[in-house]
Formats: structure tokens, C-alpha cells, sequence
């Protein structure tokens, strides 16, 4: 960790109310923020009511998942996570590292294919019907795929509105283009699959976001983008705030779209609806090692 560091806390809190009894019931949240380059998780406590103990297991991208199951009979359930992160305060990318020729020429050999094709192909949630393909801006290959990804972050901020209750965690990106309305996680899927359209890997991000400087989206979970630069490595940007990712941004996990990183997932036998209570909490502390 860099001499130069910010200290997070960060809480994440969820309470599940059924109308009637759950049986049974397995859920796995997937809120823990990660270890990786410019960040480290420092502690952490789970608090909740379902279970004795606590199952941790990574998931295919090696993330760290939380997993409870339970036989016993009960009504409601809450699930509290309390972490302590350290992110270092870095530079923003500057000049790219390649020339234009090896950058291109990167990009479009098949052992780079082959390494991120997970990133560069359609998936469920960023897949764009043909009708659409001509809302893309094109990447002329003129200058670096840094330039192209800043000019479509700005691209995608501007073209959708941000809007809570318009959509849902099932709306795909062609859903939210055509509203041009959203959250946190259409932006990010709309960025995904234009980027993805022009030959450049991208995946989806989930995390938390500092909640002391009024961005949009860091009254929940928030979701943005890495993008693959060739002699750069991954680049984050947020379409919904119009920035690049940078020590604000506190990362949990990242896969091929929403699917991969949702923050809670379960199996329930219950015959009643139920009601859920949600809040996260991102605090702030400068500090010096």
C-alpha cells in the first residue's frame, strides 16, 4: 500500500421480511470488498439470524462469496457486513504506454481473443439487437482505445438519464438504451456492450462508492466499468457519474455483467411474498501509514 492511503468502513445491510414462514432457505451475498492492486481488506464482521456459521467460498472469478443455509423455520432474516478497506490514492491514467500501431495490432490478434474473449463477446445482459448496432459510436482507430473509452463514457452519461424504479436488475442494456433512462447498472451495461461492439474488452464492476463527495449511485451498491487497454492493463471508468474510477471506488467483484456480481442471490420454499430493507453505508478517514 502507498505511503498515501484513504481508510473506508463500510456497511452493508439487508433484512428479508416473509408474510409467511421460510422453511428453508440458502442465500449468498457477494459484498465483500476485494484484495487487489491499490486496495486492501483490513478486517471484517458478518452479524446475522439465519445460521450458526458462515460458509466462505470464492466464485469463479475468484471473489469471495458468504453463504448461509438453513432448515429451520423462520419469519424474517437480516444479514450485516461491517469491513474496514485501505485504498491507495493513485494517478489517473495519463499517456498510453504503446504506440497506436501496437496497441491495433494487439487488439486484434486471436491469443488476445482467446485471453479475454469472456469480455469481448455478448452476454445476456449487453448483448444489442441489430436495430441498435447504429447508436454505437465507432472506434475509427485513429487514436488509443483509452481516447475512444473516455469519449464513450461521456457518450453514455449524456445520451440516458439517471433514473431509479424505471428499471430492474433483469433490464438488459438494449432495455436501457431504448429508455435511455436508468441506474448504476444500465449505464454500465450500456458502456459494456458499446465497447465490446468495437473489439474491446470490458467487464462489469461492482462495489461501493464514497458517499461524502455527492456522486450519483453511492446510496446503495454501485456498479462501473473496467475496460482493457493494451500496455495499460484495466481502466476503470463510471458512466454515471462521467468519471474515472479512482481511490472513491471500492471494489467487491467484477464478471461478464450483472449476473456475475450480484450482491445477493438465494433459494427459498415459502409460499408468501416478501418485503426487504436495504442500506449501505460508505465512511471516509484520510490517513498516512
Amino acid at each position: 500500500m502507498s505511503e498515501h492511503h484513504v481508510d473506508y468502513n463500510i456497511e452493508y445491510y439487508s433484512k428479508n421480511t416473509y408474510k409467511e414462514s421460510a422453511t428453508e432457505g440458502i442465500f449468498e451475498f457477494n459484498v465483500s470488498p476485494c484484495n487487489c492492486e491499490g486496495q486492501i481488506l483490513v478486517d471484517f464482521s458478518i452479524t446475522q439470524t439465519l445460521c450458526d456459521a458462515v460458509f466462505r467460498q470464492s466464485n469463479m472469478f475468484g471473489f469471495e462469496i458468504n453463504r448461509l443455509r438453513s432448515n429451520a423455520k423462520f419469519d424474517e432474516f437480516y444479514f450485516r457486513y461491517k469491513a474496514r478497506v485501505q485504498k491507495a490514492k493513485v494517478p489517473l491514467p495519463g499517456v498510453p504506454a504503446w504506440r497506436l500501431e501496437q496497441e491495433l495490432e494487439e487488439l486484434s490478434s486471436d491469443h488476445f481473443f482467446v485471453n479475454h474473449h469472456l469480455f469481448l463477446c455478448p452476454s445476456f445482459y449487453t448483448r444489442l439487437p441489430e436495430q441498435q448496432l447504429s447508436l454505437v459510436p465507432v472506434y475509427e482507430k485513429k487514436s488509443s482505445p483509452l481516447n475512444y473509452l473516455q469519449t464513450l463514457n461521456d457518450h453514455v452519461h449524456t445520451s440516458m438519464k439517471y433514473e431509479a424504479n424505471i428499471t430492474s436488475v433483469t433490464t438488459k442494456a438494449s432495455d436501457a438504451l431504448a429508455l435511455s433512462k436508468g441506474v448504476c447498472q444500465d449505464f454500465a451495461h450500456v458502456f459494456i456492450a458499446m465497447a465490446r461492439h468495437n473489439g474491446i474488452p470490458a467487464r462489469y464492476v461492482s462495489g461501493y462508492l464514497h458517499q461524502g463527495i455527492h456522486y450519483v449511485g453511492s446510496s446503495f451498491m454501485h456498479a462501473w466499468v473496467e475496460a482493457y487497454v493494451p500496455g495499460m492493463g484495466w481502466v476503470g471508468f463510471d458512466p454515471t457519474n462521467n468519471i474515472m474510477v479512482d481511490e472513491h471506488f471500492i471494489k467487491v467483484s467484477h464478471g461478464a455483467d450483472y449476473a456475475d456480481c450480484s450482491p445477493i442471490k438465494g433459494v427459498l420454499r415459502t409460499n408468501g411474498d416478501s418485503v426487504m430493507a436495504y442500506d449501505v453505508k460508505v465512511m471516509s478517514q484520510q490517513g498516512q501509514q
